[in-house]
């Protein structure tokens, strides 16, 4: 068994990083286990990007996460710095070629990372795992997972051809007229000229939606992303009489397109705008030769919730996001949990690395 820990700030590492993801299948090389788009979340000396790479003859795993120093009263007392990993918003967890799939194999990887784990004082593991891969089934036994929420993908292969063929388009088709006879119209721009007005459009969104600190995201976040994935990250935008009204942030892998974030004009919005969004970023794609359009899903795992309705009117298509949590050292984990509940009180039920907190949530 072959392991090597690669950073994504190193150069030669980077390169050994992408020749990894090189090694599976076109379906599974996405934009969520390249080095770039991990290291955006680098905001930090104490946050770090790092993919685990475990060879074995013709089977690979790689497992791209970060790995950050948990500060509290507990590591400054211990011997050895605590830390704890996670894969950063979106889509991630450990992704295999066809070989890596063998259970013996996984069984090894998985005994092997759990030792690594304990030797570099990484306390807890929390995965959110890839809903287009479903790869929930390459993570360690030991490991707690469960079904998040469900997200929404559109197949490209046969776009538009579906969406003027079948009766389950009926309503998005019926917005799309509207947004046309309203007089809204969209294209496709190269992101790294237009970060000027998205990023603002983008606080304003979040403003509005009250959004929570740890899913909002700073300027150099967005120059990181586009910076690194240059052509790969583009804006779908929606205009009316030449005032940009809608857009989203588009991230591009080897198949599939992800609207990863986006903004909108409060003010302006009118039904049919955002169908006519994501069917225009749905028709570029299928011009770039991509196969889906992921969308994902809603505010929140209510089958009522209004976003989620509204991603399912626009494919009949489903997508389970699952997530996962692992402790690695209880003790210490419960030591954290201690110190955290004497400041805070009670520990909330649905937050595993709640120690991260700065403050009391409801449970």
């Amino acid at each position: 068994m072959e392991f090597n820990l690669l950073r994504a700030g190193d150069e030669k590492e980077r390169e050994q990083w992408l020749a990894a993801i090189e090694q599976l299948p076109n379906e599974r090389q996405d934009v969520y286990f390249y080095p770039e788009y991990l290291q955006a979340y680098e905001h930090s000396e104490d946050i770090k990007a790092y993919c685990a790479v475990y060879k074995n003859n013709n089977a690979i795993l790689i497992y791209p996460f970060l790995k950050s120093t948990i500060y509290s009263t507990e590591n400054a007392s211990n011997s050895k710095v605590l830390q704890d990993i996670q894969t950063p918003y979106g889509y991630g967890g450990p992704v295999v070629n066809e070989a890596g799939e063998d259970s013996n194999f996984l069984h090894e990887v998985w005994s092997n990372f759990a030792d690594w784990c304990l030797a570099e004082g990484v306390v807890s593991e929390f995965v959110r795992f890839h809903p287009l891969l479903d790869n929930v089934c390459w993570a360690p036994q030991l490991m707690n997972t469960f079904l998040d929420r469900i997200t929404i993908p559109i197949p490209l292969e046969r776009y538009p051809e579906d969406l003027y063929g079948t009766s389950y388009y009926s309503r998005h088709r019926q917005m799309l007229n509207k947004a046309e006879r309203v007089g809204f119209t969209f294209e496709a721009l190269p992101a790294e000229s237009e970060l000027s007005w998205f990023f603002p459009l983008y606080q304003e969104t979040q403003d509005f939606l009250q959004a929570a600190d740890d899913i909002r995201f700073g300027e150099d976040y967005f120059k990181s992303l586009i910076e690194g994935f240059g052509s790969r990250a583009w804006l779908g935008v929606v205009k009316l009489s030449g005032e940009i009204t809608a857009a989203a942030l588009v991230l591009e892998g080897k198949l599939y397109l992800h609207s990863h974030l986006m903004g909108y004009k409060r003010n302006i919005q009118t039904s049919g705008m955002t169908n006519l969004l994501y069917h225009g970023i749905a028709l570029d794609g299928a011009k770039r030769g991509k196969t889906i359009l992921h969308m994902g899903g809603g505010l929140s795992n209510d089958e009522k919730d209004h976003l989620f309705r509204f991603k399912k009117s626009l494919s009949p298509e489903r997508a389970s996001f699952a997530l996962g949590s692992l402790c690695h050292d209880q003790l210490q984990y419960e030591k954290l949990g201690q110190q955290w509940e004497i400041k805070y009180g009670p520990k909330p039920k649905n937050y595993f690395q709640f120690y991260r907190l700065t403050e009391s949530v409801p449970s």
